[in-house]
C-alpha cells in the first residue's frame, strides 16, 4: 500500500486518478501539494499542467488523487503495469488529454522501435519516429514513424534513444559522400549528417589532402548536402505546431550556415540559394527574415539548367518548388509587415495627446 494521503507533507507529490476527469484537471495530471488538509479531506495542489489547469493551485478531494512518488507512473485506472503482450488489436483512440511529458520522454523526441512481437509490428523494429503525444488512459504514445509509415500508438517499453551514428574508419571522401546520400534517401537523417561531418574534416584535415579538396563546387554539394538534412529534421521536428521549436530552430540555423557556407564556395550554385531561404523561413518569423528569404529564392529562380545572366544553376525540375516557397515567403512578410503597422485611429488619438 501507498502513503496514505492524509500523511502527506507539502512539497510531496499527488496525481489525478484515472476516469476523474473536470474542467480543470484531468485523469493522469500531476502536481506538488501545497497544502494538506485532512480535516477536509482534499488537497491544495499546484499541478504541473498549468495550461489545463492554470497558474494558481486547485483544491481536489482526496477521493480524486493518489499518492505519486514518482513522475510518470500514471497507470490507466489506477491500475499496475500489465506485462506486455503480442496482440492483433488495435489500441482504442485517446479518450481524454494528451500529455507531452511522460517518464523519460517528451513530445518531439526521436526514438527507434524496439521489442515489437506481433507478425505486422515486427517490420517496425528499428525504425525510427518522433514522439507526438502520450495517451494515460491508453498508456501509450503517439509516434510518426519515418519512411511513410505513419503514426503508430506504442508503449514506451517498445522505444529506446536512438544509438549515436557511427562512421566505419578508412573511407575515402566519394564513400563517405555517397554514405551520406544513401542514409538521407532511406531517412537515417543522423547517419547523413555524420557521414558529410566525417567528408567535409576529411577535406579538411586528412593527409595526404584528398584530391576533392581542391574543387570548392565539391565541397559546396556536400555543405548544400548537410543543409538539406538539417531542413528535413527541421520540418520534421516543427511537425504541425504553430509555434516554432528551439530544436526546430536550431536545425533551420545549422541548415542557414550550411547553405551560407556552399554559396561561399560556389556563387552560381541555385540549389544553395533555394535550401538557405528554406532555413531561414525556419526560425522565428520576422520581416527582415522573411525579405532575406525571398532575395535568396529570387536568386535561385534567376538561373537555369545551363546557367542564368549570372552564370546561376538551378534545375528546372526545381523552378515549381521555388516558386511556391517564395510565395509563401512573400506572404509571411506581408503578415510580419501587417502586424507591425499601427492602428490609424490610435496613430491619431496618440497625435492629440502630444
Amino acid at each position: 500500500m501507498g502513503t496514505p494521503l492524509e500523511e502527506l507533507q507539502k512539497g510531496d507529490r499527488v496525481r489525478v486518478q484515472g476516469g476523474k476527469n473536470f474542467d480543470k484537471f484531468h485523469g493522469g495530471m500531476e502536481g506538488t501539494i501545497v497544502q494538506n488538509n485532512p480535516d477536509c479531506r482534499n488537497i491544495l495542489v499546484q499541478f504541473d499542467d498549468v495550461a489545463t489547469s492554470g497558474p494558481e493551485p486547485i483544491t481536489v478531494a482526496y477521493k480524486n488523487l493518489e499518492f505519486a512518488p514518482n513522475r510518470g507512473g500514471y497507470r490507466a485506472g489506477n491500475a499496475p503495469a500489465a506485462p506486455s503482450q503480442p496482440s492483433t488489436q488495435a489500441p482504442k483512440e485517446p479518450q481524454g488529454p494528451l500529455l507531452d511529458e511522460h517518464g523519460a520522454f517528451r513530445t518531439r523526441q526521436l526514438v527507434q522501435l524496439c521489442g515489437l512481437q506481433s507478425a505486422a509490428a515486427q517490420e517496425l523494429n528499428g525504425k525510427f519516429g518522433r514522439l507526438r503525444k502520450f495517451d494515460p488512459n491508453a498508456d501509450r504514445w503517439e509516434v510518426d514513424v519515418r519512411n511513410g509509415l505513419g503514426i503508430k500508438r506504442l508503449k514506451e517499453d517498445n522505444m529506446t534513444a536512438p544509438p549515436k551514428p557511427q562512421v566505419p574508419d578508412g573511407l575515402t571522401v566519394a564513400e563517405l559522400k555517397e554514405r551520406g546520400n544513401k542514409a538521407f534517401q532511406s531517412q537515417e537523417y543522423e547517419e547523413a549528417i555524420a557521414c558529410y561531418s566525417a567528408c567535409l574534416d576529411l577535406l579538411e584535415e586528412g593527409e595526404p589532402k584528398p584530391a576533392e579538396a581542391e574543387d570548392p563546387k565539391y565541397i559546396a554539394v556536400l555543405f548544400s548536402n548537410r543543409a538539406q538534412v538539417y531542413i528535413t529534421l527541421c520540418r520534421e521536428v516543427h511537425g504541425e505546431e504553430k509555434a516554432i521549436s528551439k530544436e526546430a530552430r536550431g536545425y533551420a540555423m545549422k541548415a542557414n550556415m550550411d547553405s551560407a557556407r556552399a554559396i561561399e564556395l560556389d556563387p552560381t550554385f541555385g540549389k544553395a540559394y533555394y535550401r538557405r531561404g528554406c532555413a531561414v523561413l525556419g526560425m522565428a518569423p520576422s520581416a527582415s527574415r522573411s525579405k532575406e528569404a525571398i532575395f535568396c529564392l529570387e536568386t535561385a529562380l534567376s538561373g537555369r539548367a545551363s546557367g542564368g545572366k549570372d552564370g546561376i544553376v538551378l534545375p528546372n525540375a526545381m523552378r515549381h518548388e521555388v516558386s511556391n516557397l517564395l510565395d509563401y515567403a512573400k506572404r509571411r512578410l506581408d503578415a510580419c509587415v501587417e502586424a507591425a503597422v499601427p492602428d490609424v485611429e490610435q496613430c491619431r488619438e496618440n497625435c492629440r495627446q502630444q
